[in-house]
């Protein structure tokens, strides 16, 4: 992730900021899944920043629910982001 300055990165934003840039329910997922492993955001490069401008939040909430489910299954852990890259893929 960037410096960790505001607005450098939405999940640090969040986190350690106290701002608000994704909806609630997002919020409240990357919240918990970094409390947990905070790591997984380094794996999944931009997608943060296409959950703040409103997009693939359907993607990201299946995403990070089943992190939180799956939490200490590498083998799920990368499941679920194959699986979150395929479904957003761009053509």
């Amino acid at each position: 992730m960037p410096n960790g300055r505001p607005h450098d990165h939405p999940v640090t934003d969040t986190v350690v900021h106290g701002l608000h840039p994704f909806p609630p329910d997002i919020e409240a997922l990357v919240v918990q899944v970094d409390a947990r492993d905070p790591g997984v955001f380094n794996d999944l490069g931009g997608a943060p920043f296409d959950w703040q401008k409103g997009k693939f939040l359907a993607e990201a909430r299946d995403l990070l629910s089943g992190l939180l489910r799956e939490h200490g299954d590498p083998s799920a852990r990368r499941r679920l982001l194959r699986a979150y890259s395929e479904a957003t893929a761009r053509p």
